[in-house]
């Protein structure tokens, strides 16, 4: 009787330790060049003339101005904050903007969703704008 001997099925090739090294040792590097790089936003986009133009009830507009100080398109994130006199806030919004390399730009954004509405006399006191940094583990 003709016997065949079988391959060993799957096949097990157990990763090195070295290559295993060497991924952590890139995910730590690409973590720390991701914090720097968002740390570095500050410097690159200039913030300014945040004013309420408008409001209602059931709304807020917000004009506002940007500039690139940076040679690199850029999409960025910003956090729009609006709050009333007493410092409660009234309505945020997480937001995309595409800005050009060397770009200045006016921007408008209406807020139509706050947290309660404005009564009969009062009106929003502030609204802060500010750039919103994605960090990994802080």
């Amino acid at each position: 009787m003709l016997k065949i001997d079988r391959m060993e099925f799957p096949k097990k090739y157990p990763i090195p330790n070295w290559i295993k090294l060497l991924v952590v040792v890139l995910v730590i590097l690409g973590i720390v060049i991701h914090n720097c790089s968002q740390d570095s936003l500050d410097k690159q986009i200039e913030i300014s003339d945040i004013t309420i133009s408008e409001y209602s009830k059931v709304h807020v507009e917000v004009r506002y101005k940007l500039r690139s100080l940076s040679s690199v398109d850029r999409d960025i994130w910003l956090l729009l904050r609006v709050y009333d006199e007493q410092g409660e806030e009234l309505s945020s919004s997480l937001f995309l903007v595409k800005l050009n390399a060397g770009a200045e730009l006016n921007m408008i954004k209406i807020l139509d969703k706050l947290s309660r509405p404005l009564e009969a006399n009062e009106k929003p006191a502030k609204a802060t704008l500010e750039i919103y940094k994605r960090k990994v583990f802080t």
